[in-house]
């Protein structure tokens, strides 16, 4: 994590926390957890080579190559905005990112995430991200 916690309040780090949990899944090679933090078939789109692919959730986490010989990691590079509806019940953020092999930098980007609440929880909705 490469951002300040200052000024956001306790929801809005309750909403940065599940995209926290669902990157650091990756570093742990927890597919079952991950699946925790997302809406199977909520959205996707990612953007590689400039060429949108559209997939749910579910098939997002399964592109993941928990299974890579190298260390795989991503976090959270800069200062996320975070915007919460009045009702609480969606939100949204603007994340950029860093993605890591062995501690190597292998490129960065923007992840766009949705979030809806569930019985009390947040959930991953919706991600759009480029590299």
């Amino acid at each position: 994590m490469k951002y300040s916690k200052d000024g956001f309040t306790e929801e809005q780090l309750a909403v940065l926390a599940v995209a926290e949990k669902f990157l650091g899944c990756i570093a742990r090679r927890d597919k079952e957890t991950m699946l925790t933090t997302v809406l199977p078939s909520g959205g996707a789109t990612l953007l590689r080579n400039s060429e949108p692919l559209f997939m749910n959730l579910t098939a997002v986490v399964e592109r993941i190559p928990f299974d890579h010989p190298q260390k795989l990691s991503e976090i959270i590079s800069g200062q996320p905005t975070v915007m919460i509806d009045p009702a609480g019940e969606i939100a949204m953020a603007w994340t950029p990112f860093e993605f890591y092999f062995d501690d190597d930098l292998h490129h960065v980007g923007t992840a766009i995430w949705s979030f809806l609440k569930r019985d009390g929880k947040w959930m991953i909705s919706g991600l759009a991200d480029n590299k």
